[in-house]
């Protein structure tokens, strides 16, 4: 059975428990939430011919979601009027406020955010048993997605030429030694050196910097989507990096690129689904150079290059999602 966690800033949650052994906020059902919502779509009829123009695909759009609950809110004891009401006032709390529907259903964990559009109240006639009230709640949700609890993401490292630029660094063994010569070629007296150090060239075997309980950085990555419609990853970039940030999406000729400096303590968010950039809540979507917002396809992968060079990083994250 389903549970539904209704959470916004500044109130407890309040869980509504579909389980069979469920009180308190019980769920008694929800609609528009495993349903589509309404396409935005406007079809021309042909004038000669039948049936209408094709739609292409970017034009197939869908309205916001409106979510149900119907609930039961029953006293943990008979007489207990007031237990009622002031759980019915925990779900009047949530108006005039951006409110978070979360719903764990079977092997899902989904989420959607809207506002609370009304709370219709059953005013029956009081039950002398035990005390109880039943109602609903619509919730508008203006992004329709359902997106997964449990995001998806990773973390790129920004070449940097102190370090190198993703190359192999190769450090002596304490142990190894190594011979030269002084003198004539063919004739000369082999020379046994005390230490490596500013000797040029490599020696064998090879011996790795990084132990064996360290992740190596990388400024390449890949972005899941295990949902069933296209997923829209946000990136933050974190500074510094003061010739811009400028990432690649090989495989699907798109480009992101700004020449903003990005300073450390204010990262630059750069947004799928908006398609704008932002720092510290200002848009600065006109510093970019390349938009090509990419968005992680349904049952696939987003391929990430950064080829920034500095001493920052970015951070993607995204979401299973499903319309």
């Amino acid at each position: 059975m389903s549970v539904v966690t209704l959470s916004a800033p500044g109130i407890p949650d309040a869980l509504i428990d579909g389980s069979a052994d469920a009180h308190g906020m019980i769920l008694r059902g929800l609609s528009g939430w495993l349903t589509t919502p309404v396409a935005k779509v406007d079809v021309s009829e042909r004038l000669s011919g039948d049936g209408a123009h094709d739609v292409q695909a970017a034009q197939i759009l869908y309205s916001a979601r409106t979510v149900t609950i119907e609930y039961r809110l029953l006293a943990d004891t008979a007489d207990d009027r007031q237990q009622v009401l002031d759980m019915q006032t925990h779900l009047r709390m949530f108006l005039h406020r951006s409110t978070r529907i979360r719903v764990q259903d079977g092997g899902h964990d989904l989420y959607c955010e809207g506002y609370v559009d009304s709370i219709d109240s059953e005013q029956s006639v009081q039950n002398v048993n035990w005390q109880f009230l039943a109602g609903q709640m619509s919730i508008v949700c203006t992004r329709p997605e359902l997106l997964s609890t449990l995001s998806r993401g990773c973390q790129l490292q920004c070449a940097s030429l102190e370090d190198g630029s993703g190359g192999l660094s190769y450090y002596p063994q304490e142990d190894f030694l190594a011979t030269g010569w002084e003198g004539d070629p063919n004739n000369s007296v082999s020379v046994l050196f005390d230490t490596l150090e500013g000797d040029d060239g490599l020696h064998y075997p090879l011996t790795y910097y990084l132990d064996d309980d360290e992740t190596s950085a990388s400024n390449t990555g890949v972005v899941t989507n295990n949902g069933s419609s296209r997923a829209y990853p946000v990136f933050r970039v974190h500074g510094p990096m003061p010739d811009g940030v400028d990432l690649e999406f090989p495989g699907t000729g798109l480009r992101l690129c700004t020449s903003l400096p990005v300073y450390a303590g204010s990262p630059l968010i750069l947004d799928s689904r908006t398609r704008t950039a932002s720092v510290n809540g200002v848009d600065v979507s006109e510093t970019l150079l390349d938009r090509g917002f990419p968005i992680v396809p349904p049952q696939g992968g987003l391929s990430v290059l950064l080829r920034t060079v500095g001493n920052g990083w970015i951070d993607i994250e995204s979401h299973d999602t499903y319309m």
